[in-house]
């Protein structure tokens, strides 16, 4: 059987430490997907020959000199690439640090943010007991409803007596 009980629960304090080593792991896996992304999004460019289609169409435009190239730059793209994911990480994690230290002082004055939780516990009462003091209990039980059973019957197949209920005076 399932118990769930709403209980409200007021967080006042937010660790920082905490909130920074969170938001680390969480901004560096953010950064190195956006970094994966970016190279395997860069080689399939690459393979489609997209680059080098938009590089003559820039030297045709003149917004390219001859001898410059968009592929074979490929290099300084990606350290450009790495160091703002990198930018992002450390600027993201120092803002949510901030953040979680502007809480704790604004929480002190305001009093915190109430959540309403739903606590689910689980009970089973069978489980609960030792397995031979449940078979103890399950032949009392069967017992005791044979011996139910049985009285049922006699007061069925006998006449019940009358009962006269006496009065008292409270002369």
């Amino acid at each position: 059987m399932v118990v769930v009980n709403r209980v409200r629960r007021i967080i006042r304090k937010i660790d920082p430490w905490t909130a920074l080593k969170v938001s680390l792991v969480i901004n560096f896996v953010v950064a190195l997907a956006v970094v994966l992304g970016f190279i395997i999004l860069w080689i399939l460019l690459v393979n489609a020959g997209i680059p080098q289609g938009l590089e003559e169409i820039a030297k045709r435009l003149a917004l390219l000199d001859d001898n410059a190239s968009l592929v074979d730059n490929s290099e300084q793209l990606f350290s450009s690439i790495v160091f703002l994911a990198l930018f992002y990480m450390f600027a993201q994690t120092a803002m949510t640090t901030l953040g979680v230290i502007f809480y704790n002082l604004v929480s002190d004055i305001v009093g915190g943010v109430e959540v309403i939780v739903l606590e689910e516990t689980y009970t089973d009462q069978k489980e609960s007991t030792p397995k031979k003091k449940q078979k103890n209990e399950d032949r009392e039980t069967v017992l005791m409803t044979l011996s139910k059973t049985i009285k049922q019957f006699r007061n069925k197949s006998e006449p019940e007596p009358l009962q006269i209920k006496e009065e008292e005076n409270l002369d």
